[in-house]
């Protein structure tokens, strides 16, 4: 009893619990003021933010993301894309890379742009991982997705590559899928970084108490679904 108890107030004296309390506490203190509008205001944005800091909404947004993906198996590409972003993207693509002896097209790495010393170890890391440095290529302009994907149909039309594999994070793959198709780009999604989908995933009353990790996973997915609705309106 004594640990739950431990866990429960520490949960809501952390951020972003702390977020939840404080709210709570000056919906209450206005309600019992009679300033009721603003006490509902406050509460109600309380229950949001708890709510949006519980694994359990955090998995089922991600899942909506993750679901009904391809499964390719890329045999036959002639190139492998590698898109910039966080999750773990590069490893997988050097995998796939190595596995299929193809050129690899590192796309959106803007952070190289600039310094040659940057640009260098990372031609090395890669020369390390076992990736010839005659077979990568880095394309440092574009910095967001659409024009990731732009740049990168741009490159494998001059370089004759006809079968491109996208290899980016799942919670993506829907908004890389509508990007393809906007811009006419005929390539293979290779999704990786599964977060949710092929887990095993059981629930405790721990679950319950809002932590960051949560409200991660939350606002990660909710910048895709606006990113869908974004691309769907004005691309």
């Amino acid at each position: 009893m004594l640990f739950i108890l431990k866990k429960t107030v520490g949960a809501f004296l952390l951020p972003p619990g702390l977020f939840v309390t404080l709210l709570f506490a000056a919906g209450i203190i206005l309600w019992r003021r009679k300033a009721r509008k603003m006490a509902v205001f406050l509460l109600a944005m309380a229950i949001v933010i708890w709510g949006l800091s519980v694994p359990p909404v955090s998995d089922l947004m991600i899942r909506g993301l993750e679901s009904g993906l391809p499964n390719p198996q890329a045999e036959g590409t002639d190139v492998v894309v590698v898109l910039s972003g966080y999750g773990e993207r590069m490893g997988p693509g050097i995998q796939l890379q190595k596995r299929l002896g193809v050129p690899i097209l590192f796309a959106g790495f803007i952070s190289l742009k600039h310094s040659a010393r940057d640009r260098e170890n990372f031609y090395q890391s890669l020369e390390s991982a076992g990736v010839p440095r005659e077979l990568v290529l880095v394309e440092t302009q574009s910095r967001d997705t659409l024009e990731n994907l732009r740049q990168a149909r741009d490159i494998c039309r001059r370089r004759g590559f006809r079968r491109p594999v996208i290899v980016s994070s799942a919670f993506h793959g829907k908004r890389i899928l509508l990007t393809l198709k906007k811009l006419g780009f005929t390539a293979e999604l290779y999704p990786v970084d599964f977060e949710v989908m092929g887990r095993t995933i059981r629930y405790s009353w721990r679950d319950a108490l809002p932590e960051a990790q949560a409200l991660l996973g939350c606002s990660t997915a909710l910048n895709e679904y606006l990113g869908l609705l974004f691309y769907r309106i004005f691309y």
